[in-house]
Formats: structure tokens, C-alpha cells, sequence
């Protein structure tokens, strides 16, 4: 259920993204392009810090230098492949409890 909603919601705004280029394109008019410019460039920050987010999310450790990676040499694209190929298959943080399963005894004559 949870994924049709985001879907939905995917849906519409690019319905309302389309109204308001087609809008634009027939009066000529550029303060309507206003909101869709402002809603690419969040989705152009968002792909463009998308290995940071990946990092934090799978908990790398080496989260801070991902970022550094991203942040100063995304923009050359062959450093954010690399910010993005290090968040992917960089070492993660594994927890300080580790589960010990109990032991199993093996039952005889049955």
C-alpha cells in the first residue's frame, strides 16, 4: 500500500510539472516556469549528494571522506562514480553485540 501512495504522489507532481510547462508555453510567459525550475534543481541536489545519502544510510565508515569525495569532486562526474561505487561496496559498521545461537543438542532413540 505504501508503494502506491509514493507512486501516486510521483504521479501528480509530474502531472502538475507537465501543467505548468504547458501553461508556460502558451501564454510565453517565464514566471511560471519559476516552480518547476525550483523543483529540478532539488532533484539535481539530490542526485548530486546521492552517495552521501547512500553512505549514511548503509552506515559506512568512512561516511565522512564519501562526503568530501562528493561534495569537492562530484561535479567532475568521474568523482561522483567513485563517491557512489565507494558508498556501495565501502565496509560498514557492524554493531557491538553479536548473536550467539544456542547450542543444539542432539537427541538419541527417536
Amino acid at each position: 500500500m505504501n508503494q502506491w501512495v509514493r507512486f501516486l504522489v510521483l504521479v501528480a507532481l509530474a502531472a502538475c510539472g507537465v501543467v505548468i510547462v504547458a501553461l508556460a508555453f502558451g501564454r510565453h510567459n517565464a514566471d511560471l516556469m519559476a516552480p518547476l525550475n525550483l523543483v529540478l534543481f532539488v532533484v539535481a541536489i539530490l542526485v548530486y549528494l546521492l552517495p552521501t545519502g547512500l553512505a549514511i544510510y548503509r552506515d559506512c565508515k568512512s561516511t565522512a571522506w564519501i562526503t568530501v569525495v562528493n561534495v569537492l569532486l562530484g561535479w567532475t562526474i568521474f568523482g561522483w562514480f567513485v563517491a557512489l561505487g565507494w558508498a556501495a561496496a565501502g565496509k560498514i559498521r557492524r554493531s557491538g553485540q553479536t548473536v550467539i545461537p544456542p547450542p543444539t543438542h542432539l537427541v538419541r532413540g527417536q
